[in-house]
């Protein structure tokens, strides 16, 4: 997983995905977070879980979710 090079901007994102994981957990109902920007930084999470393979592109995880 990359970091923002902001500081503030990266705090901001790691507090959403918790909030995203806490709020999956006491809901069941999932989400997913895509950040990019150009320049290459790029955060992805699915229920506030980062680390998804570089090999399944955003179409895929976006597919995954309307199902």
């Amino acid at each position: 997983m990359s970091e923002h090079p902001d500081p503030e901007v990266q705090a901001a994102i790691v507090r959403l995905a918790d909030a995203l994981c806490t709020f999956e957990r006491a809901t069941g109902i999932e989400n997913l977070l895509i950040v990019r920007e150009k320049g290459g930084f790029c955060f992805r999470a699915i229920s506030g879980k980062p680390n998804i393979p570089d090999d399944i592109t955003d179409e895929q995880l976006a597919r995954m979710m309307l199902r």
